[in-house]
């Protein structure tokens, strides 16, 4: 299959899916054939914004294309990326992969068996930013992130951890490509049922440590990677879109910054996805990736709710 015969839809019209169907639309690999969504008014008006077929239940669109777009709810993902799996449909699924890791593993093995993609919306591992920093950093030492902003009164059901930290989570498992094998963790609800923000604290098998905060009710916006090796210090900044070294180990630090060129990332994550679809290359963040980051989320949370009762943290092995 080449890709300018790939046949695509988005499932899930919200906030992000809508920009996944005008990413789809946009890339001349493939060809935006329908759109599904359960509010009828929006799904015909995003179809007829794009020339596609409007459809309200996901299952009436298998048969009808080869490559999907899943922006549903995370309780959803299952169900329908399940159905899209089995009948032989590439899927590339929002983060996280899933609800839970016995979910996502169920997702992977499906995907396996029928040999098709499944890609994990990872929107940040596509960042030009990141991906120069990836390049550049050998051997960390600590990473830390930062992901906070305003309050924006949007996806108040999950928790933070699972709509901002995860994003960070699976680029720290990126750069410092060991096992975690104890996590420390806070945080609270503020304003929403659910986390609003949490710290996160990661010890890797090789040494790395790992600090990661993120929050939904901060009084200002930052997206920010510092990673620190035996010679250099690093300063990824997301948001401004450069990447800063500094050199360690001299009275007077050495310090290059370089300015990455603007890019849309969910325009980079769709066109690989669709270069994956044609057979041209394995997915950039895979199934196994987004499994990995939702098992470290699922510490972090757990950890959060045992701080809470106790007081205190739990090393990994002292789970019961």
């Amino acid at each position: 299959m080449t890709t300018s015969e790939i046949r695509t839809g988005v499932i899930g019209l919200g906030y992000f899916g809508s920009f996944h169907a005008r990413q789809h639309a946009a890339n001349p690999k493939g060809r935006l054939v329908a759109v599904v969504d359960a509010d009828r008014a929006r799904a015909e008006a995003v179809a007829a914004q794009y020339g596609a077929l409007p459809l309200f239940d996901p299952r009436d669109l298998i048969g009808k294309v080869d490559a999907v777009s899943i922006t549903v709810p995370t309780s959803l993902h299952h169900a329908v990326a399940a159905d899209f799996i089995d009948a032989g449909v590439h899927v590339l699924i929002e983060k996280p992969i899933c609800d839970t890791p016995e979910a996502a593993r169920d997702l992977i093995a499906r995907a396996e068996a029928k040999g098709v993609i499944l890609q994990i919306g990872h929107i940040e591992r596509f960042s030009p930013v990141f991906g120069l920093l990836r390049d550049k950093v050998t051997a960390p030492i600590t990473v830390e992130c930062t992901r906070i902003g305003p309050w924006k009164g949007r996806a108040i059901d999950v928790d933070v951890v699972l709509d901002l930290m995860i994003h960070d989570i699976d680029l720290v498992l990126a750069l410092v490509g060991s096992t975690v094998i104890a996590v420390e963790a806070m945080g609270s609800p503020v304003r929403a049922p659910t986390n609003d923000f949490a710290l996160a604290q990661l010890r890797f098998a090789n040494g790395a440590v790992a600090h990661i905060t993120a929050s939904r009710i901060a009084d200002r916006s930052e997206r920010t990677i510092k990673v620190v090796e035996s010679d250099r210090y690093w300063v990824a900044d997301l948001a401004a879109r450069t990447v800063t070294s500094f050199e360690r180990g001299h009275a007077v630090l050495s310090q290059d910054e370089i300015a990455v060129p603007p890019s849309d990332n969910l325009a980079l994550e769709i066109d690989s996805f669709l270069d994956a679809a044609a057979g041209l290359c394995r997915p950039l963040v895979d199934g196994k990736a987004g499994l990995d980051a939702l098992i470290v989320a699922d510490m972090i949370i757990q950890r959060i709710g045992q701080t809470s009762r106790r007081g205190a943290t739990v090393p990994i092995g002292d789970q019961h």
